[in-house]
């Protein structure tokens, strides 16, 4: 006789961090995945991860500080992340979200922390805008370096850093886990002060 566990549920998320991609192995080390990059250190450092595949995403929950979270990463290509964004912000209308992504208007590893604005030329941030219909979302840009002369913004974003590069990117990754941390708790000046800090070391 077999007896089966019930399998439990993952908590009600409070704080959804999203991380802008694009799913497949082909684009895993590129550019514009910095956005998964984060969540992946995210879900490194934290304690009870659970995985799964919901709304469009693929999604570990795990805690924040004592605050319940769902790392999303938008399994719908780049151009269409607001698909993804609309459904869990639809589905856990109380739960607050930041979104997490590349930016060729900064320097390698810069970060920033924006409460609004436009999509600047991102076509994943232009996608939640539009089917959001709105630019008042929280945001952590991630730089990138702007792309050389002779390249293409769109081929750019879609190759692997330069090895310095990664080293940067992996050092920005680090600064940002614990930006994220206080912005689970809601404590988005404490969030900035850090970042200023962190960022003028």
């Amino acid at each position: 006789m077999f007896w089966w566990r019930k399998r439990a549920a993952a908590p009600q998320p409070r704080f959804i961090v999203f991380g802008l991609g694009n799913p497949g192995v082909n684009y895993v080390r590129t550019r514009h995945n910095v956005g998964w990059w984060v969540l992946d250190e995210l879900a490194r450092q934290a304690s009870s991860v659970k995985s799964a595949a919901k709304h469009h995403g693929q999604v570990d929950y795990c805690h924040l500080g004592e605050v319940p979270t769902a790392l999303v990463k938008p399994t719908t290509f780049m151009n269409r992340s607001g698909r993804c964004v609309n459904a869990w912000v639809h589905a856990y209308p109380a739960a607050d979200f930041i979104v997490v992504y590349d930016d060729i208007s900064l320097p390698v590893g810069k970060l920033r922390l924006r409460r609004k604005g436009s999509a600047g030329g991102h076509k994943g941030i232009q996608s939640i805008i539009d089917v959001l219909h709105t630019e008042d979302f929280d945001r952590l840009k991630m730089g990138i370096g702007t792309p050389p002369e002779y390249m293409d913004a769109s081929d750019y974003v879609l190759t692997p850093p330069a090895p310095r590069e990664e080293d940067q990117l992996a050092t920005a990754i680090q600064r940002a886990v614990p930006v994220l941390q206080f912005l689970a708790t809601g404590d988005y000046e404490q969030a900035l002060t850090l970042l200023a800090r962190t960022t003028e070391s």
